[in-house]
């Protein structure tokens, strides 16, 4: 399943195992977008013993911050239930924000596996 990039919202691609999140998340309704993400998200863990989850963001605002303490939540909280969790997060080598933002959502985890990965 894919939800394609729009000019305010990431690309999202669910494989199973696997959920990849790329680009900008500044949407003008952020229920628009993250219900079906966190909907396919549960689908995708109820199925997995391991789940890996890939982000790379440039860019997301307050609301959009929200959804992924919520999104960080739902993974914590699955892989305090037995699933194997890893989360990548990606983040550019001069992008301290988002480097930042990285180790913050980190810092509220206990159960998953969390990578922060610089890339050129």
């Amino acid at each position: 399943m894919k939800i394609p990039a729009t000019s305010r919202t990431p690309a999202v691609e669910f494989l199973p195992g696997l959920c990849t999140i790329k680009g900008e998340c500044y949407p003008e309704d952020i229920t628009e977008f993250s219900a079906p993400v966190i909907g396919h998200l549960r689908e995708g863990i109820s199925k997995a013993k391991e789940y890996k989850v890939e982000i790379e963001l440039y860019y997301f605002n307050s609301s959009s911050a929200k959804f992924f303490y919520d999104f960080f939540e739902y993974l914590d909280e699955s892989a305090s239930e037995g699933t194997m969790i890893e989360v990548v997060w990606r983040h550019r080598e001069d992008d301290d924000t988002m480097e930042e933002a990285g180790e913050e959502f980190e810092e509220d985890l206990e159960h998953v596996k969390f990578t922060l990965e610089s890339i050129g």
